[in-house]
């Protein structure tokens, strides 16, 4: 399948390590520190924050729990390698 219908964003913010919470109203992540946003798929929208949010693939374990692995491919956001490898 692809790779963009099921992936985890790590909500640590690029700029200082803020935890970034998904804004419903704005359709956002926002950074309550320094004000950096990031789009629904985690793409940086607005500074500080030099990067975008880590991506993670997502899988189903043994009993129902949400494992995340290693995200090693090309960034689809960016079309760079990953910057968290």
């Amino acid at each position: 399948g692809d790779d963009r219908d099921s992936y985890g964003l790590n909500a640590v913010c690029t700029h200082l390590g803020c935890v970034v919470p998904w804004n419903a109203a704005d359709k956002k992540f926002k950074c309550p520190c320094h004000g950096s946003q990031y789009d629904r798929t985690g793409k940086v929208v607005r500074g500080p924050a030099p990067l975008s949010l880590a991506l993670a693939h997502v899988e189903e374990g043994a009993s129902g729990e949400v494992v995340l692995k290693p995200w090693t491919e090309t960034d689809f956001r960016t079309n760079l390698p990953p910057w968290w490898k």
